[in-house]
């Protein structure tokens, strides 16, 4: 494929290390660990880059790689990495020379993705690699904290890769936008900068929209990505999660509430239960949490909502015990979740609706008409004044906007 038909976050994935942005410091400290393998095998035979998604930890690895001249094997998330795998296809390049005598650099991503039975004896196999490796291996991971990861941190040193700032990341775009030939304001550049929240491949991606002709050039005219981005991202660390500690962690960032999260869960656990019991055990933990969910709008016996949380999540997270975790797209519910948000937002719309009608001193029925529609209309346009009249009217934000974008 030529560069330009290329997605734009692996088009402009960085090849030098001179083009990496943020996190100098870990960069530098990786680099002088690569280096140290030309005076000899280092004490730590193999680095694990820690941080969340798209701040640049594999990018890194492929810079230094290309400025160092060394040849890079890299065996990504899709990849089988059971204990077979790994003593077979990641042993063989740990241990065997390159045939032109340049440093080879071994990289694992998403390793805190092993878990299950189908990954058993895969961390411990890794350790053994890592233990007899001849040239540099470089892991990464999003989350360090499981508790099946400690036998690796004994043999890695460990590195922290934090988001990018706001100023980090109008930087790259601004850089981008030179590249190709693109002129877009600071001002733009800054709107883009602070929606990614860090994350360099959801700027490139937003970048890569706005720049494409369909959107005027203005970032208002973007499709939502953060709280959406955050459920999705969420979720996607929840499947990878291996105990209920982890777990319990990733819950507590969830931006949904249990009613929409049961939906999303209900919508994607078919692409992480491959194994049918897989499957008959997660669903059956769904329908658990369903039930528990009912019973509270019954009775409004709300302690039940500890118990539908542990069936949806922790439930969840243990029936994948064969299955290796894998980077798959989510997708929303369909028509479940746009009758469920229907439902809501006619709940919402009276308050919203009694509320203009106080403030403007007019009927209900004339606040639909002249005040609530205006409102949809305003922030369609410019989502980010949806917390203004939310505060304006004292209602939840949710309440806002939501019946003429949602049609």
């Amino acid at each position: 494929m030529e560069p330009c038909n290329l997605p734009w976050p692996e088009r402009f994935r960085p090849r030098r290390a001179e083009d990496l942005v943020g996190n100098q410091e870990a960069i530098r400290q990786l680099r002088r660990w690569l280096e140290s393998w030309v005076r000899g095998i280092p004490k730590r035979r193999a680095m694990l880059l820690v941080g969340p998604p798209g701040v640049g930890k594999t990018s890194a690895v492929g810079a230094l790689a290309n400025d160092l001249d060394a040849e890079l094997v890299e065996f990504n998330a899709s990849d089988k990495r059971n204990k077979a795998a790994i003593e077979s296809g990641v042993w063989m390049a740990a241990t065997q020379e390159t045939i032109d005598g340049r440093m080879r650099i071994v990289l694992m991503d998403e390793i805190d993705g092993l878990s299950g039975t189908g990954d058993r004896g895969g961390i411990g196999a890794i350790v053994e690699v890592v233990e007899q490796t001849m040239h540099p291996m470089v892991l990464t991971a999003n989350n360090a904290d499981s508790s099946r990861m400690k036998d690796l941190l004994k043999v890695c040193e460990s590195v922290e890769f934090r988001k990018a700032s706001t100023e980090e990341t109008q930087t790259m775009l601004s850089r981008i936008c030179e590249e190709i030939g693109v002129d877009l304001d600071s001002e733009t550049l800054e709107v883009l900068a602070e929606r990614a929240d860090g994350d360099l491949r959801a700027a490139i991606s937003d970048l890569q929209m706005l720049t494409a002709g369909r959107l005027g050039q203005r970032a208002e005219g973007l499709p939502q990505r953060d709280v959406q981005r955050r459920l999705q991202e969420s979720l996607g660390r929840l499947f990878m999660s291996v105990d209920s500690a982890s777990a319990k962690r990733v819950s507590d960032e969830i931006d949904a509430d249990q009613d929409e999260l049961l939906l999303w869960l209900e919508e994607n656990a078919s692409l992480h239960l491959l194994a049918p019991d897989e499957l008959e055990r997660g669903f059956e933990t769904l329908s658990l949490a369903d039930v528990a969910l009912g019973r509270i709008m019954k009775k409004q016996d709300w302690k039940l909502l500890a118990y539908a949380y542990d069936f949806m999540l922790f439930g969840l997270v243990a029936s994948r015990t064969t299955t290796p975790y894998r980077d798959v797209v989510y997708t929303e519910p369909s028509w479940p979740l746009m009758i469920w948000k229907g439902n809501r937002m006619r709940e919402r719309e009276p308050l919203v609706v009694s509320r203009l009608s106080e403030i403007a001193q007019v009927a209900e029925n004339r606040a639909v008409r002249m005040q609530t529609d205006v409102i949809d209309e305003i922030v369609a346009g410019k989502p980010e004044l949806k917390s203004a009249f939310a505060d304006w009217l004292q209602v939840e934000k949710s309440a806002i906007g939501g019946r003429r974008t949602s049609r």
